[in-house]
């Protein structure tokens, strides 16, 4: 389901990935969203990687909207989905919510 959210809060998370388990990762994130979208069919996740890695890392940032806005406790349920992604693979995650007006 397509939808255009119009007002409401978003996710952003992003952080570091050693570009040398990149691929296992991206794998990793992947069907991590894709068991929350299964959990509410008003979500939508996006996965971007920075274009360019100077430093043999790259920044990735996650992203979630709901049509609904995303609620503290959906930002909640992300971040512990997030704990079964393979330890030391990735940097710190950094959550931040940013509203639409």
């Amino acid at each position: 389901m397509e939808f255009l959210v119009t007002m409401g809060r978003a996710l952003f998370v992003y952080y570091k990935v050693d570009a040398a388990h990149a691929e296992t990762l991206r794998a990793a994130v992947r069907l991590m969203q894709a068991a929350l979208l299964r959990s509410d069919d008003d979500l939508q996740a996006r996965l971007w990687t920075r274009a360019d890695s100077p430093d043999g890392h790259q920044t990735w940032m996650e992203s979630y909207e709901h049509q609904h806005g995303v609620s503290d406790e959906l930002a909640e349920m992300i971040d512990q989905a997030a704990k079964g992604l393979p330890a030391g693979q990735l940097g710190p995650r950094h959550l931040e919510m940013f509203e639409s007006r």
